[in-house]
């Protein structure tokens, strides 16, 4: 009985660590067409991350810029953000480069 009790409850901590990652703007060049998307994650998270709300993201941001969209330019990074006094990391930046796709159309005045 008491094996089953334990499979339950770790099966229990491991499904509540699959959390929404809250993907951000975290830089980007105008210049360059590029923008960056990142989320944060911690030791045992299992982020569900909604790429196409990044892609949407990327685009905003793009055609703020006069851009027409974006499209992903690469795989996604991961840089160590928190680290124990050991020196172990603990917590993960996750970032994406979005390309800014040709300018958008100008209409001509005439």
């Amino acid at each position: 009985m008491k094996p089953i009790l334990a499979v339950i409850l770790v099966s229990g901590l491991l499904s509540a660590c699959a959390t929404p990652a809250t993907i951000g703007v975290s830089g980007g060049d105008q210049a360059k067409g590029t923008v960056v998307l990142s989320y944060d994650i911690g030791l045992m998270q299992s982020p569900k991350v909604d790429w196409k709300q990044g892609l949407q993201k990327a685009a905003a941001k793009c055609q703020g810029w006069g851009y027409a969209s974006a499209l992903p330019a690469g795989k996604p990074s991961k840089a160590c953000k928190t680290k124990t006094q050991g020196g172990d990391c603990i917590g993960w930046t996750i970032s994406e480069t979005f390309q800014c796709t040709a300018p958008a159309a100008q209409s001509s005045a005439q």
